[in-house]
């Protein structure tokens, strides 16, 4: 088994492709004030094709209904088989302190007990690294991401998260917010994953 961590391709990480069309655009004007007279609109013009052939990948995800955004963000579970797991073991969300406005939302809109559903392939806001992130489902169906696994359970978490996202299926842990105020603490019950 593979317990090294997960990078997203360059072409697909975000910081890289808005320094792509940054260097293509500057890269336009200095051709076109170089004095090329056949070459130097013509490649001024390919360069600011490019810049905005990139800037289009960009923005175009956001514009798919299923689409995901930069941080895989889960926008609907409809036509995901949800899987429960018996909890054998309680874990910490990390880096709930940047996601107080999403727990805050999905606490305020659930009357009972909180669920959530680990997504892999995740990643922080234009950071390159891939990890299981723990999605809370709210009591209207909205989804709100409340942070990540923690480290030491990602990768082979991660790993098995996979091969069910690649036959339509995701899990769904019992989740546990504390706190009667910010900051928020998440905790969430882990145990076997079903084959």
């Amino acid at each position: 088994m593979n317990l090294t961590r997960r990078w997203k391709p360059f072409w697909r990480w975000e910081a890289f492709l808005f320094a792509m069309v940054l260097v293509l655009a500057i890269a336009a004007s200095f051709v076109t004030r170089a004095d090329w007279p056949v070459v130097g609109p013509i490649l001024g013009i390919v360069l600011l094709v490019l810049a905005v052939v990139i800037a289009v990948l960009l923005l175009l995800p956001l514009f798919h209904r299923n689409g995901r955004d930069s941080e895989n963000t889960r926008k609907s579970l409809e036509g995901v088989e949800l899987l429960e797991v018996e909890p054998e073991k309680t874990l910490r969300v990390v880096e709930s302190d940047r996601r107080q406005n999403a727990i805050d939302a999905a606490r305020a809109k659930t009357t009972g007990p909180l669920s959530a559903v680990l997504t892999p392939d995740a990643s922080r806001w234009l950071g390159r690294e891939l990890r299981v992130a723990v999605d809370l489902i709210a009591g209207d169906g909205q989804i709100y991401r409340a942070g990540f696994v923690p480290r030491e359970v990602d990768i082979e978490l991660g790993t098995e998260l996979r091969a069910l996202a690649a036959r339509r299926a995701a899990i769904v842990v019992p989740v546990t917010i504390t706190g009667s105020g910010r900051p928020f603490t998440v905790d969430f019950g882990l145990g076997p994953i079903p084959a």
